[in-house]
């Protein structure tokens, strides 16, 4: 039971060394665009002096981490990887406000056309 307690323990200790070391990774990346999990996970081997192997297994818990991270944000696609929750979100409010744009350029246009039908059945 000891033994278990240890283990665990252990491990606790080493996901927490893992998410420090992401978040510190992450807050010194200054890049624009996406950043890739793969060039993630390089800087994260790098400060860690990790091997290829614990590379691979440290790899799902670091994407885990950041999913579930209220910062960051996962993009899929060719050009997806890690963005900052706060790009996505001006990015969003754009493309909302130029919906918006559009559906009033579009509700003007048809009104203004509604009008001059009006006009020219009256004129009739």
């Amino acid at each position: 039971m000891n033994d278990s307690k240890t283990l665990v323990e252990n491990l606790l200790e080493e996901f927490t060394q893992i998410f420090a070391t992401t978040d510190q990774v992450l807050s010194e990346w200054n890049g624009e665009g996406n950043l890739q999990f793969p060039i993630l996970l390089g800087m994260i081997a790098v400060k860690l002096q990790w091997d290829d192997k614990q590379m691979r297994e440290a790899d799902p818990f670091v994407r885990k981490y950041i999913r579930n991270h209220p910062d960051w944000y996962v993009t899929r696609g060719a050009h997806g990887g890690i963005m900052r929750a706060s790009e996505r979100n001006k990015k969003e409010a754009a493309k909302q406000a130029k919906e918006l744009a559009k559906k009033q350029m579009k509700d003007a246009i048809e009104a203004k056309a509604a009008q001059a039908q009006n006009s020219d059945s009256v004129s009739e």
